[in-house]
């Protein structure tokens, strides 16, 4: 029995809903068979485990039905009906927890009923709940457009031709839903393009953009998404300014999501300007970033994600916000929603590093295991590093070799992506030499060579093109 519906719906349950379903089950508004209540109470006793060896079908049968000869039909039957009237109850419990809901239907009703006043006041509380919403978002627009369409609704009968201007308010409002909705599908669609190597066809974008710009709609939640849209669109000083000020004047009037998505595209920057043009002039800015980030509650959007914990002690790292970042492991290992061990031991390995501890950071290394591959390279570099700076040779030109072998392997790897680090062991490999004295008289020639080779450098992943060539300036010298 364990792998029916019924029983795979009530492991679902929390312990306030088994008893709201019991209530449920026991109210003859929802159900009029007695066998179900029967079942229910019976069920109820085996929640939450609904263990195999307590709850078997001839048993359970005997139970519910005294007396009887086993009916497999019967039971299946009676269970059937049980989970039907358990998908009832999802939809019951739905909409008893759904004001806005509650609120269309009783206006339904009112208006159906001819009950003038009733719907007049009706109405009048939905609109004034609505307004009282701290975030006027897309959900705003359409629950103020469904209100106008009711009072619409109930007026024209009573006074023909007289509300006319009502289309346009009801276009306006549409209008605004439906450029904050299209404006976050944008948005989506360009982090896809990203992340995916996938195109979309952004059908209206130009229009769209050029239409909030000319009417200048000062909706806290499109502007939001319009400087969001416009620093995708072109990557430049101008508009991260543009859209970190709107971040700050909007941001007691934007919700918690659209707040974390300002952080994500201003962070996401930063970062592409230190990886993809090894700017260093924004460390202290991304750095404010993510520190105002952790001192706001973004709790309701669930747990934290092991990568941007860690891209957080790393930002915090670059800008030598030691102690902050060993505060911020403290204060958030909890919230880590996977690989929290693996996450706290690489975090740390980085943070002796910065502190000299070379060895721990070693140890600490060995200690994890990531699923992602972005992860997994950063450790692989980062041993690499290190052995490289204890001037373990052997040891940095076995693990090139590894990391070749993984790069090879590993086809989640972009080509380009890969190109970026062959570019690095294969300089790596020529420092050692310099370090081995391996070219003799001609060192000079060779770091300078080596020099041009760093500048030409596809990428600076991970802080790869500043590390060699913090390396070859320190042979120089």
């Amino acid at each position: 029995m364990e792998n029916t519906k019924v029983i795979k719906l009530l492991k679902s349950f929390n312990q306030n809903e088994i008893k709201q379903f019991r209530d449920f089950v026991n109210s003859p508004v929802f159900n009029k068979k007695e066998i179900l209540i029967r079942v229910t109470e019976e069920l109820k006793k085996h929640y939450p485990e609904f263990s195999k060896d307590k709850l078997g079908e001839e048993k359970f049968f005997g139970e519910i039905f005294p007396g009887e000869n086993y009916n497999y039909f019967k039971l299946k039957n009676t269970l059937s009906d049980l989970f039907m009237l358990g998908k009832e109850f999802l939809a019951f419990n739905r909409f008893r927890n759904d004001e806005m809901v509650k609120e269309r239907y009783i206006l339904d009703e009112c208006r159906l009923r001819n009950l003038m006043t009733f719907f007049k006041n009706e109405l009048k509380t939905a609109d004034d709940r609505i307004e009282k919403l701290p975030v006027k978002d897309e959900i705003y627009f359409f629950r103020k457009l469904e209100l106008t369409l009711q009072e619409l609704s109930f007026l024209v009968p009573q006074t023909p031709n007289k509300h006319l201007h009502f289309q346009q308010k009801m276009l306006d409002l549409f209008l605004n839903y439906s450029i904050i909705k299209i404006f976050r599908s944008y948005n989506v669609m360009m982090h896809e393009e990203k992340q995916n190597n996938v195109e979309y066809e952004k059908h209206l974008l130009n229009e769209i953009m050029s239409f909030v710009e000319e009417s200048k709609i000062e909706n806290p939640t499109m502007q939001i998404y319009y400087h969001i849209i416009s620093l995708e669109r072109n990557h430049n000083d101008d508009n991260f300014h543009k859209l970190k000020e709107a971040g700050s004047k909007y941001k007691d009037d934007i919700s918690v999501y659209d707040s974390y998505m300002v952080f994500l595209h201003l962070n996401g920057y930063c970062t592409n300007e230190f990886n993809i043009n090894t700017r260093t002039d924004l460390f202290k800015e991304q750095f404010e970033l993510v520190r105002d980030k952790d001192s706001r509650d973004y709790t309701s959007l669930g747990k934290l994600l092991y990568p941007d914990f860690i891209s957080e002690i790393k930002i915090s790292l670059r800008y030598n916000q030691i102690e902050w970042a060993e505060d911020y492991i403290v204060r958030n290992t909890q919230r880590l929603s996977s690989d929290a061990e693996s996450a706290v031991n690489f975090c740390n390995a980085m943070i002796n590093v910065k502190k000299g501890n070379p060895d721990k950071a070693l140890e600490l290394l060995s200690k994890t295991n990531f699923p992602n591959f972005i992860i997994k390279l950063q450790v692989k570099i980062l041993e690499l590093q290190i052995y490289f700076d204890k001037e373990y040779f052997d040891q940095v030109s076995s693990a090139i070799d590894n990391f070749r072998h993984y790069l090879k392997r590993e086809n989640t790897i972009k080509e380009n992506f890969k190109d970026s680090f062959y570019e690095f062991v294969n300089i790596l490999n020529a420092l050692i030499k310099l370090n081995t004295g391996y070219y003799g008289n001609e060192k000079d020639f060779y770091i300078d060579k080596i020099r041009n080779e760093i500048e030409i450098m596809t990428t600076n992943q991970f802080g790869i093109k500043l590390w060699l060539r913090e390396k070859a300036d320190y042979l120089s010298s």
